[in-house]
């Protein structure tokens, strides 16, 4: 499974994952990413096979279920909660490595279109 970090997560995050083998790539280290709206950051995701891992539930949620409805794909939809995954924290964004590294290994879901909380 590869993932694409929307760019509220650190890059060290793709980084370190990437260090073990793992497929990660995060919009805050690709310049031409960044900023980029979400519909076509998910049409993006979509195309490059990737997952989509963020908090933007407000508004990917509703681009999932417009796909949906239009009987368009996605490769998936990782929401973190920013409670959890509080980036001002000292445990971020070694919680989130830890717990995508998990999901990676053992991933509790496949196909298309789906939606995972973390």
């Amino acid at each position: 499974m590869k993932l694409l970090l929307d760019e509220m997560h650190a890059p060290g995050v793709a980084v370190e994952l990437t260090g073990e083998s793992f497929d990660v790539v995060a919009v805050a280290a690709q310049p031409d990413l960044r900023g980029m709206a979400d519909e076509e950051l998910l049409a993006y995701a979509a195309a490059e096979g990737r997952a989509l891992v963020t908090e933007n539930v407000g508004d990917f949620m509703p681009l999932a279920t417009a796909w949906a409805g239009e009987h368009k794909t996605h490769s998936g939809l990782i929401f973190t909660n920013p409670r959890r995954f509080n980036r001002s924290t000292v445990a971020y964004p070694g919680n989130l490595i830890a717990s995508l590294r998990e999901f990676l290994t053992d991933p509790p879901i496949t196909g298309e279109s789906w939606i995972w909380w973390l």
